[in-house]
């Protein structure tokens, strides 16, 4: 891959966003762990488990399932998400 670091940082994003590190489709209850930096609803979507490195209100507080309500369909959160299990709803896992 030619250009600057920069470029070539770009260009990989690019391919992540679009879903060429095999995006996972999650229509049921079941838990599922790895390494996702984007959710995106399909429908209105609930989360029962929801590990990430996010964290609350400025502080070292890790937010948990509840503190994202529900997600809206055609919405995506990013961040750094390990566990996922769905309370209701449709997404993908990229």
């Amino acid at each position: 891959m030619g250009g600057s670091l920069a470029e070539q940082q770009v260009a990989a994003l690019t391919l992540y966003g679009l879903g060429h590190n095999n995006p996972l489709l999650l229509k049921s209850t079941t838990a599922v762990t790895g390494e996702f930096k984007k959710i995106q609803a399909l429908t209105n979507t609930v989360f029962t488990t929801l590990t990430s490195n996010i964290t609350c209100d400025s502080s070292t507080t890790a937010a948990v399932a509840s503190d994202f309500g529900t997600l809206a369909a055609g919405h995506s959160i990013y961040g750094k998400f390990t566990a996922v299990t769905l309370t209701s709803g449709i997404a993908i896992l990229y």
